[in-house]
């Protein structure tokens, strides 16, 4: 008899495309498409949810959700009542706040709360890296917490969790030595559509280091062409994109020397991962995965402070070029011993094996 599995998230992302390719290698999966993101239609997406729920749970083996949300709720709920294993893999937005930027699931109170009760009903948490459990925060000096992560917000909460890291299709990255980077270049990638997302992607700072230092290039892509319209005294040496296919992409990857992950908060970013796969020296924010990330493969940086970024930019650019060389091939393969998707699908596989036998491990 086939085995169904359904998927549930507010949007179909990469990282969700993912996740249902590999667990489809295994399972049917059945990824219902309802809209969460449109805020005024969030009741009949309840609706929707409610009946197909009611419709499909019986022949679930297991439901996966990426994020707690409304969306994640009922099918909580549901686990419950029918006796459906349901995991929740926890990203980031979902277990942290910061209210002054107004970003974080948990410092909008009614969404805190069905996240709560999300929480409090699933089989099991997944998130992706350990600091979205509990962990200390300094990076953003005005920062409302000094702690963030889940268990800070809801200490309460006795639900099992397990860490699974995100991974990455190795082989989509391939690429023959030696690389010609572009001397003192930056990129970063991130989906900006607006001020707030500006100044939690680290796009400030980025603008910033590029005007103090104007013989360098700088490049973020993933800049709506809305919002970039607002933006006045961009300068001449930042390059700003669009989401762009996979192959334009990496070949931007492929020739910047630095990737540049200066964000507030973060989860676990792929597209750092996927810059160092490219052979780019990383420099972060000492946020979420970040730091274990980054490991020793490139640099930290400790304080959202512009004057500390610029001084620890200029320290690094220092290096000397047989340097660089190495510490490129080091980020690339950081990435590729730490954070292969074969990792993530077989502990995917094992989590549901063993809850559908009744083990938790």
């Amino acid at each position: 008899m086939q085995k169904n599995i359904i998927f549930i998230s507010s949007n179909y992302s990469s990282f969700v495309k993912k996740d249902i390719d590999f667990l489809s290698k295994h399972y049917i999966v059945k990824y219902p498409k309802h809209n969460w993101n449109n805020k005024t239609l969030t009741p009949f997406a309840f609706l929707q949810q409610f009946f197909y729920l009611l419709k499909n749970i019986h022949s679930a083996k297991a439901v996966f959700i990426m994020f707690g949300g409304y969306w994640s709720f009922l099918p909580c709920l549901f686990g419950r009542i029918f006796n459906t294993p349901c995991f929740i893999i926890l990203g980031g937005t979902d277990c942290v706040a910061f209210p002054s930027l107004r970003y974080g699931s948990l410092q909008k109170k009614i969404l805190k709360q069905f996240i709560k009760w999300s929480y409090q009903l699933a089989t099991c948490l997944l998130p992706v890296h350990e600091s979205l459990v509990f962990s200390s925060y300094k990076y953003y000096e005005k920062s409302k917490y000094k702690t963030q992560g889940y268990r800070f917000f809801f200490p309460n909460i006795k639900t099992p969790y397990k860490v699974i890291y995100n991974g990455f299709e190795l082989e989509k990255f391939k690429f023959e030595l030696p690389l010609t980077k572009k001397k003192n270049s930056f990129i970063t990638v991130a989906g900006i559509s607006d001020f707030r997302r500006f100044k939690l992607k680290g796009i400030d700072k980025l603008i910033e280091l590029a005007k103090r230092n104007p013989k360098d290039s700088f490049k973020v892509i993933g800049m709506s062409d809305t919002f970039k319209n607002t933006l006045n005294d961009i300068p001449n040496n930042v390059e700003l994109l669009p989401f762009l296919s996979a192959t334009e992409f990496k070949h931007h990857l492929f020739e910047s020397e630095f990737y540049l992950q200066l964000s507030i908060s973060e989860g676990f970013p792929n597209a750092l991962c996927e810059g160092m796969l490219c052979g780019c020296i990383p420099i972060g924010s000492t946020v979420g995965a970040v730091p274990h990330i980054i490991g020793d493969a490139g640099f930290l940086i400790e304080s959202s402070n512009t004057d500390f970024i610029l001084k620890r930019v200029a320290e690094i650019k220092k290096m000397g070029e047989a340097e660089k060389k190495n510490l490129s091939l080091e980020a690339r393969q950081r990435i590729i011993d730490n954070f292969d998707i074969k990792k993530r699908e077989q502990l995917f596989l094992q989590t549901i094996e063993n809850h559908i036998e009744g083990t938790v491990q």
